[in-house]
């Protein structure tokens, strides 16, 4: 593999989401220089929302899949196993038959939206494809989709409810443009619509303020029901399901973006063990619950997250 493949599909890999924009993936080529071995990044983790891994490795999903759609753009296909050290690796092999992605274009136009969605219906023919992406969609007055909504409610009250968990966070908010724009990761003031030239200080004010579970819980809800459709992604509850739930997770956002449909992540749920076992069994999904999705329609959100230049993820 020649750097600039290498670099093509690493650029794709790291457009991928990550819990509050961590970007906890390293790479590096494999021993045969014919594939990318995809490897945590653990100084990256989230150790109080995320003690298992979980969402870390959904990410590490997330990448591949972009990878290997990307792939398909230079006539290759990939095949994906897990490692014995935890990592993934995803071999490339040239192949006539590849077809390039209609979604490769989608590995661009992919955000998270965090507006408040205008109520209008997904079309059924579009909501068809994001079904086929193995997710289970809920319509907004379902009795599954109110039960989510209850179970954002119960959880913002753990999470922010939580000295540790608020800590964790604001770890990740960068307060104004000069921190954003050096660290390029995290949550971008903009992102959250901080106003770029405030102090520091002001901003770290306001976001203590916020950051209260009656508070959260109030802004969660109205967003929620402000979105015609939630999205359930359920899978075994270990290393290689995570994977394969990112996996199937990305090509739904793919698919979203390349259709007009805002996401939004709602995980809170999934990140409380409790919450997420009992949320389970009221939606009869099989596994455990690991993400949850608010999709709809939306303007463009205010900013998107930044990513790291391509070096620092090369190991």
């Amino acid at each position: 593999m020649n750097d600039i493949v290498y670099d093509t599909l690493l650029g794709a890999a790291i457009k991928a989401p990550s819990g509050h924009n961590s970007q906890p993936w390293l790479f590096s080529l494999s021993a045969d220089g014919s594939g990318i071995l995809v490897q945590p990044d653990y100084s990256r983790r989230l150790p109080v929302l995320d003690p298992h891994d979980r969402e870390l490795y959904i990410s590490i999903g997330c990448a591949v899949e972009n990878m290997c759609v990307a792939a398909t753009g230079m006539g290759l296909s990939g095949v994906v196993r897990m490692a014995r050290d935890g990592g993934v690796l995803v071999s490339f092999n040239v192949n006539g038959d590849v077809a390039p992605s209609e979604l490769i274009a989608a590995i661009e136009r992919r955000h998270t939206n965090r507006n408040e969605y205008d109520g209008t219906e997904i079309p059924q023919q579009v909501a068809d494809l994001l079904v086929a992406c193995d997710a289970t969609l809920y319509a907004r007055g379902s009795a599954q989709f109110c039960a989510v909504r209850d179970s954002i409610v119960e959880a913002d009250n753990v999470i922010y409810g939580d000295s540790r968990s608020r800590g964790e966070l604001k770890g990740w908010i960068r307060h104004n443009r000069k921190e954003t724009e050096s660290m390029m990761d995290g949550l971008g003031y903009d992102v959250l619509g901080i106003p770029g030239g405030v102090p520091v200080w002001v901003s770290r004010m306001a976001t203590s303020m916020a950051l209260k579970a009656q508070v959260q819980s109030r802004s969660d809800v109205r967003k929620f029901m402000s979105s015609p459709v939630v999205a359930a992604f359920a899978a075994p509850d270990d290393v290689e399901g995570w994977v394969q739930c990112g996996r199937r997770l990305q090509h739904f956002l793919l698919t979203a973006a390349m259709h007009g449909v805002a996401c939004a992540f709602m995980c809170q749920p999934c990140e409380v063990d409790g919450i997420a076992a009992s949320l389970t069994s009221q939606l009869g999904l099989p596994g455990r619950v690991q993400v949850l999705l608010r999709i709809g329609h939306a303007a463009p959100p205010p900013a998107y997250s930044r990513r790291r230049p391509l070096a620092s993820f090369k190991k």
